[in-house]
Parts: C-alpha cells; sequence; structure tokens
C-alpha cells in the first residue's frame, strides 16, 4: 500500500518524488515545493477492479460522457454511467467511499490546512461516477471547479481501474507532470486554476475510472 509517497514510474509519469508539506518547506525552495498531487496506490484490489469494469460492460444504462454542466460537448468523450444512486451498485459505492476516507486522511495529514475542513460537517462527498475511454477518446485540457455547478469543490478524486500501457496518461502541464494509470490506484488533487490537467487518449485498449469530488456543502451553517 503506497500512502502517497508517490514514486515515478515508466515514461508516462512526472518524478513525484519527495514532497514536503508546508512545515517542512524552506523559503526559496522552489524544488522542494509541494505539487498538491498524491498517489495512493492498492486502493481497490486488482479483483475489485475487475468486477467493476465487468458490471460496467454489462449494465446497459450506460451513456455517452458529458462535462458536468453539458457547456462544452467536445470536451470530453466516453462512456459514464453515475453509480453513486443506483441500488445495484452500492457495494461498489461503499468499497469507494471507505478507500476514499482512508486516502483523504493522509491526503490532510500532508497538508494540515485542509484537515480540518475535510473532517467537519462543512463538506461532503459527490456520488462516483464511472467512466470507459476508448482509443481516440478523452478529456481535454480543462479546469475541475470553475463555472456555477462546479465552484464548491475542494478536492479531487479519480480511481484507475485499469492499467494502460501506452498513452491514456493524466496530464498536468503547469506541474510537468503526467500519471500513467495502474488498475486500483487513485489520485487525489486540487480541482482549482492551479491545476489544469487532461485525460490523454489510450494508443490502444481500453481506460476504466472512477472520479468524485469532495465539495463544500452550501447547506451547512455552523452553529452558534
Amino acid at each position: 500500500m503506497n500512502n502517497g509517497d508517490s514514486k515515478a514510474e515508466g515514461p508516462h509519469v512526472g518524478n513525484l518524488g519527495a514532497q514536503p508539506g508546508p512545515k517542512g518547506t524552506p523559503a526559496g525552495a522552489q524544488g522542494q515545493q509541494p505539487h498538491f498531487i498524491r498517489m495512493y496506490r492498492d486502493s481497490f484490489s486488482a479483483e475489485l477492479c475487475d468486477e467493476v469494469i465487468r458490471r460496467f460492460e454489462a449494465d446497459e444504462r450506460k451513456h455517452s460522457s458529458t462535462t458536468a454542466t453539458r457547456d462544452k460537448p467536445r470536451l470530453r468523450s466516453g462512456t459514464m454511467l453515475q453509480i453513486g444512486d443506483l441500488p445495484e451498485w452500492r457495494d461498489i459505492a461503499a468499497a469507494y467511499s471507505q478507500a476514499l476516507e482512508k486516502n483523504l486522511q493522509a491526503y490532510a495529514q500532508a497538508f494540515p490546512t485542509l484537515q480540518q475542513l475535510v473532517s467537519s460537517p462543512a463538506t461532503k462527498r459527490t456520488p462516483p461516477l464511472l467512466e470507459r475511454i476508448e482509443p481516440g477518446q478523452g478529456f481535454g485540457m480543462h479546469i475541475d471547479a470553475s463555472v456555477a455547478g462546479t465552484h464548491d469543490r475542494m478536492v479531487a478524486v479519480l480511481l484507475y481501474l485499469k492499467d494502460v500501457e501506452e498513452g491514456g496518461f493524466t496530464d498536468f502541464p503547469f506541474q510537468s507532470i503526467r500519471i500513467k494509470p495502474r488498475a486500483g490506484m487513485m489520485l487525489l488533487f486540487p480541482p482549482y486554476w492551479t491545476h489544469p490537467h487532461q485525460g490523454v487518449s489510450p494508443a490502444s485498449g481500453l481506460k476504466y475510472n472512477l472520479t468524485s469530488y469532495v465539495v463544500v456543502d452550501n447547506d451547512f451553517r455552523p452553529p452558534r
């Protein structure tokens, strides 16, 4: 199990290396500044990843991929299914939630300014979205928290369900990082303008992801 101490792997993965949190970063040490992208391996077992893919392919409710606001239909292409609200997928959604909470606590410990926010009732988690991406499909350069309907996002969550050997990487150009999909690996990162990214099309084979967000609960009011 990798608890976020990410390591470079293959030609498509940037060197995530050691990245001390804010308390351990000397002023002016640009090479040591955290990029806030963390990988957590073995968040799902290989067997569970295969089961999710099998059930996705058998589920006739899947449909063409869209963006959250549906305002840029050509930006994203693939096939998706919102599994979080479907009774038949409750076990998978529960397993995903359990993995996310474990990894989110490790992420918040690495970046303490986030810890109080993610552990309070002021935030909540969106239902997981399952997506298949084929060669020629993908998600162009974008940020996850921008227009109305997405501006409440605080942490982006991406769980790879299948190894992709060629292409298919998640590209963060500002951070000079490309992450190669590995089955069962969960990625946590900021959804803001600081982290534009794209899901590159796989050169061959299929790519499968589960995605969700930690969001601000706009209905929450602190007790007086």
